[in-house]
């Protein structure tokens, strides 16, 4: 079985998939169409992330779509298989002992440019 929507499903639903886009948009969240088309466990998880919207038109749509797409929705679903995964270790900070580092003695920098300065004389030199 094919995990591409067939051309039935594709023309049947194109108009509602277009409207999706542009309604998800409008929430502030984009989706590919293509994928979508593509891949039945993408179209899932953008019709639940549809579900939990608070927009009724986006949530509408996507009631819509599962039912003109539920063949295409189904497939791949007894096929996955999840393996389950050890919790990540939460890493634990140690404070290091502060120390304090000798303070670097720069030497000033002696420039003759008056254009930085105007108020002082040409003849002297200031601080960079």
């Amino acid at each position: 079985m094919s995990l591409v929507m067939s051309p039935q499903q594709n023309s049947a639903s194109f108009a509602l998939q277009s409207r999706l886009f542009v309604s998800m948009k409008r929430a502030g969240r984009v989706i590919d169409l293509v994928w979508f088309q593509q891949s039945a466990e993408y179209a899932r998880a953008v019709l639940s992330a549809a579900d939990n919207m608070p927009d009724a038109e986006v949530r509408d749509i996507s009631g819509k779509l599962r039912n003109v797409l539920p063949d295409y929705l189904n497939q791949g679903q007894n096929n996955v298989s999840v393996l389950p995964v050890a919790p990540r270790p939460v890493p634990t900070v140690v404070a290091a002992p502060v120390v304090a580092a000798p303070a670097a003695i720069s030497e000033p920098v002696l420039t003759e440019e008056v254009d930085e300065h105007p108020e002082l004389d040409r003849h002297l030199t200031s601080l960079r």
